[in-house]
């Protein structure tokens, strides 16, 4: 596929004249437009303008990324999914299919969704990895959610891929309020102004020695150094978002779908490897207080997943991001045994 794309990119610039002779930007536009400010209009116009062959091309690229960055993802995730069954010991979960989302149209789109959990000491509330491809747009999600017996924070990873973007996710977030959304522009947290503050600091003093450590910083960093911020969250959602969050759109290319896979996969490597060193809670409070929390934090993600599917799939959206979220009602399978 990365052969292929290549190859249909250089055709592609080739048709375009000599006003692109490398790929598109929005800089290397902006140049044409100016050196094209000396000539006369007719030439002007000629020159950065692209033939109907290459339009028609640019189209081609773009869904030519949309399938192969399908079978990129979806297998990544696929492998993904295999380790954690491996060794967490998940269960598969019938909610897809009685939800008529294990496999699924939508829009021109295809989709599968599978759903496990984990019981006892292994400690998975609710596993799942959704694919959706189509021609023009593909998604891959995977959701992880850690029953209350342990406080490894849950993970959150999703990638959709455009004519125009590769959209990169990956979230961990905590298990107990630390009022991460209050980070200043130089890193801190302010002053103390309620006994509260100190509260929050202790949770993100825990978080940063056991899980958000300056090397896991640092490998969130470098991610989203290679793409451009979203707008940053409001509302619930920014409330519990971690400090690690990757909320960013990469190039549109195979290479950005390799660093997203790759991400993803990573990400997933960081959460096997906490569940495995983490101690159980001691039985008592803090289980109780973490369940609580983490039902409220569920049902926020599910509001929040009602409009990000919503968006893409218009009135189908709704019901995709209930069978994603899984039954909400349901008491934490890692809580029961």
């Amino acid at each position: 596929a990365v052969a292929t794309t290549s190859l249909s990119i250089s055709l592609l610039l080739r048709a375009a004249g000599d006003a692109f002779s490398a790929p598109p930007s929005v800089n290397l536009l902006r140049s044409s437009a100016l050196r094209s400010s000396s000539l006369s209009p007719p030439l002007a116009a000629k020159s950065f303008r692209p033939s109907l062959g290459a339009r028609r091309g640019f189209a081609d690229v773009s869904m030519q990324l949309a399938a192969s960055a399908a079978g990129t993802l979806g297998g990544s995730q696929a492998g993904v999914v295999d380790r954690i069954k491996a060794a967490r010991n998940l269960e598969v979960k019938s909610y897809p299919a009685e939800e008529g989302f294990d496999s699924f149209t939508i829009g021109d789109a295809q989709g599968t969704l599978q759903a496990f959990e984990a019981a006892g000491k292994d400690n998975v509330a609710w596993c799942s990895s959704l694919n959706i491809a189509g021609s023009s747009q593909c998604l891959s999600s995977l959701t992880l959610w850690c029953g209350p017996l342990a406080d490894v924070p849950h993970l959150c990873a999703r990638t959709s891929v455009t004519d125009s973007s590769v959209d990169l996710f990956v979230d961990f977030r905590p298990r107990a309020y630390g009022a991460y959304e209050t980070k200043g522009p130089d890193g801190g947290y302010g002053e103390p102004e309620t006994r509260e503050w100190f509260t929050w600091k202790g949770v993100r003093d825990e978080n940063a020695e056991r899980f958000f450590t300056p090397e896991a910083e640092a490998w969130a960093a470098s991610i989203r150094s290679r793409g451009s911020p979203k707008p940053p969250a409001t509302g619930d959602d920014a409330l519990y978002r971690g400090p690690l969050t990757i909320d960013v759109s990469l190039p549109a290319g195979d290479e950005s779908v390799a660093l997203a896979a790759k991400a993803c996969e990573e990400a997933a490597s960081m959460w096997l490897g906490w569940m495995d060193t983490t101690e159980p809670l001691p039985a008592g409070m803090r289980v109780t207080s973490t369940y609580a929390y983490d039902t409220k934090m569920r049902a926020q993600m599910f509001g929040v997943m009602v409009g990000y599917y919503s968006a893409l799939y218009g009135d189908q959206g709704r019901a995709l991001a209930a069978a994603d979220a899984g039954p909400l009602d349901e008491a934490y399978v890692g809580g029961a045994s």
